[in-house]
């Protein structure tokens, strides 16, 4: 099972600081902005026989998009986004959910809706194909640094909606995520971006709490977005 230790967080505050000094030194040059409106579907897998995977989950991405020029083809791409996202699993055998208020015993084969909400931080390289007029083609390959802001967990089976479940998710979290499409240029300032990516989580989301007795596992959010923005 992977899980981000301190070492691992201590990475991740390196890779920001790095990613913040580039932008810093590139406010000489042309920054380009843009914003992003992202519907998502969402999943959860493990690699554990003792998860199931239920359905997906629809989720939304909003944010701030921020591109480093470093040529005409090539930008560094950063920013903000408030990220919401999750997905139904279910156990083989009886499960015992640790809530901050009070523990569930959720039969084996019974869903266990995950409702979580993040700030995403992604740094990553940004590619297109001109800065010509009309339409163009782009692609984002990078990271995602995802610091948890709301965990809530649905159990139908007894009754129990949007319960607070900090206990069972991790602070913080890792991964990847790759987007292409087209950039239409609408003007010398203005474009319009659409497209389609996928993003995973490079480590476990979910806490195996020892004193419950919760199988060993690693459970990922995957997504799939539809990209809408703009650069400016």
């Amino acid at each position: 099972m992977m899980k981000i230790t301190k070492k691992g967080q201590r990475s991740a505050v390196l890779v920001i600081l790095f990613l913040a000094a580039i932008a810093v030194d590139g406010f000489s040059q042309k920054i380009e902005l843009g914003i992003h409106a992202d519907p998502l579907i969402t999943w959860m897998s493990s690699n554990s026989e003792s998860y199931s995977s239920e359905g997906t989950v629809p989720g939304f991405n909003i944010g701030l998009d921020v591109y480093l020029p470093l040529n005409d083809r090539f930008s560094v791409s950063s920013g903000v986004g408030f990220l919401t996202a999750g997905g139904r699993q279910s156990a083989t055998e009886d499960h015992t959910m640790v809530f901050n208020n009070i523990n569930a015993v959720i039969d084996a084969g019974e869903e266990m809706k995950y409702n979580l909400s993040y700030l995403n931080l992604p740094g990553g390289i940004h590619a297109h194909t001109t800065r010509e007029e009309g339409l163009n083609f782009f692609g984002d390959l990078g990271i995602d640094l995802r610091l948890l802001l709301k965990s809530k967990v649905d159990i139908p089976s007894e009754q129990i909606s949007e319960e607070i479940a900090q206990n069972e998710v991790f602070a913080m979290n890792m991964g990847w995520h790759i987007n292409g499409g087209i950039e239409y240029k609408l003007g010398s300032n203005l474009a319009f971006l659409a497209g389609i990516g996928y993003d995973t989580d490079l480590f476990d989301v979910t806490e195996d709490l020892e004193n419950v007795d919760q199988p060993d596992d690693r459970s990922r959010i995957r997504m799939i977005r539809i990209r809408f923005g703009l650069k400016f």
